[in-house]
């Protein structure tokens, strides 16, 4: 068999049914509870910093800090991940997050809370690296567009959950019980993921022996096709490949503008309105509503129409365009500003599984998963730490984000001219979308 899916009896004969069914939704779980614990500081930064008396620039070292503790083990994460296995790395990072997310209920000031969020980022490094390797395993690269995407919808639905549910626990309680009881999630899924998780294709007795069979052999076929096309590449071949750093600073920057938007988007929403806090957490929901539907949509589209760049790059400058018209609406209505917000939203996260997705069609799997978690580590730590960073001492100079959004906007731009210089191998991309072609019913 090839990697090519091309009928309803190939998707059943590589237990299609069962691998959506068993694997995507355990993932889609874990990483919306970990983004959840991420980015439900967000929501608190208003409590929190009237009462640790903070500055916005310390409100927005609150919200990155937790980058330079994830930068380490991100870094680590692809090694863990092949060396110890997706399945073992990802509960050990479930059981230790929830502890440090429930650690950071009990803190009392900005240091213990900063060394809370460290720690919360060691924890959680590992997880993007060992998610894609596990991934990488159960898909075949014509179905990898559509299940990276699912995957990365937690995103988005991980921070709608943190507005609303944050905001109902800070209506009736305070920050610290907030932190508690949303770190105990992680915990009672580590549960689950030790459960229901097989260690490998080899070791899921819910797959015949012919579907595992044709599994690994349509995975051995695509690294055959792989190397025929593309070539073997070493790790110094990694290490010097373009198009590995043109993602990497494309990511960066990807990540400056997701983070540092997502970060400061409920004090954007308090400050641009007198609403309480649980209405504030209510609203910037709307916004990850609308990009899990973006997630979907390019996930499907890139599949479809057999490309990557061009999905990856147009999302990120469509953003830019919106986040810098939001950041000059003057006394526009408060709901113009939310609809622009919303918007923004829909496009907020496309570009991120693409990137990851282009990884696995210029490097082999090992490579790919390495060079995933370094360029992840590299580009959340600047992206994730800086770009909250930058927001809150933008806004501490002139008093509003509009010249925090706008240089968010610049940064798009960019990212989005960088993708666009990546080259991906043609034969190999064609060959990938033309199975998700047939695996979509066309």
């Amino acid at each position: 068999m090839n990697a090519i899916i091309r009928s309803a009896a190939d998707r059943e004969a590589v237990g299609y049914r069962r691998r959506w069914a068993r694997i995507l939704p355990n993932v889609f779980i874990v990483y919306t509870i970990s983004y959840l614990d991420r980015v439900n500081v967000g929501t608190a930064l208003p409590a929190i910093s009237q009462d640790l008396h903070l500055s916005p620039t310390e409100a927005g070292f609150i919200g990155g800090v937790f980058f330079w503790g994830y930068l380490v083990s991100f870094l680590a994460g692809g090694w863990l991940a092949n060396r110890f296995g997706a399945k073992r790395v990802t509960l050990f990072c479930l059981i230790a997050w929830g502890f440090f997310a429930i650690a950071g209920g009990f803190t009392t000031n900005f240091y213990e809370l900063v060394a809370t969020r460290v720690l919360l980022g060691l924890s959680e490094g590992p997880i993007w690296s060992s998610v894609s390797a596990l991934l990488s395993q159960w898909f075949l690269k014509s179905e990898r567009g559509r299940a990276f995407g699912i995957w990365n919808i937690s995103i988005p639905i991980g921070a709608l959950l943190a507005g609303p549910l944050s905001g109902l626990v800070l209506t009736y309680s305070n920050w610290h019980v907030m932190l508690m009881l949303e770190g105990l999630p992680a915990w009672i899924w580590a549960l689950v993921w030790w459960r229901t998780i097989p260690d490998s294709p080899q070791a899921a007795t819910w797959l015949t022996t012919e579907e595992r069979h044709v599994l690994l052999g349509g995975l051995a076929a695509e690294q055959a096709e792989f190397d025929a096309t593309v070539g073997a590449i070493d790790w110094w071949g990694m290490i010097v490949h373009p198009g590995v750093w043109l993602l990497l600073v494309a990511k960066t920057f990807n990540n400056m503008v997701e983070y540092g938007f997502t970060l400061w988007l409920p004090t954007a929403i308090k400050d641009a309105s007198a609403l309480p806090i649980g209405l504030v957490g209510l609203l910037s929901a709307l916004p990850y509503l609308a990009s899990a539907i973006g997630i979907a949509a390019v996930g499907v589209s890139s599949d479809r129409l057999r490309e990557r760049r061009l999905h990856g790059a147009i999302p990120l400058m469509v953003l830019a365009v919106l986040l810098y018209v939001s950041a000059h609406l003057g006394s526009q209505s408060f709901w113009v500003l939310m609809l622009f917000f919303t918007l923004s939203g829909f496009f907020l996260f496309m570009t991120l599984p693409l990137i990851t997705v282009m990884y696995t069609a210029i490097l082999p799997r090992t490579q790919a998963i390495a060079a995933i978690a370094f360029s992840g580590g590299i580009a959340n730590l600047f992206g994730g730490f800086f770009g909250p960073m930058l927001v809150g001492w933008m806004k501490a100079r002139t008093g509003d984000f509009s010249l925090a959004f706008s240089v968010l906007a610049l940064f798009g731009l960019i990212g989005g001219a960088l993708i666009l210089a990546v080259r991906l191998p043609a034969r190999t991309e064609d060959v990938a979308a033309s199975g998700a072609h047939a695996v979509a019913g066309e």
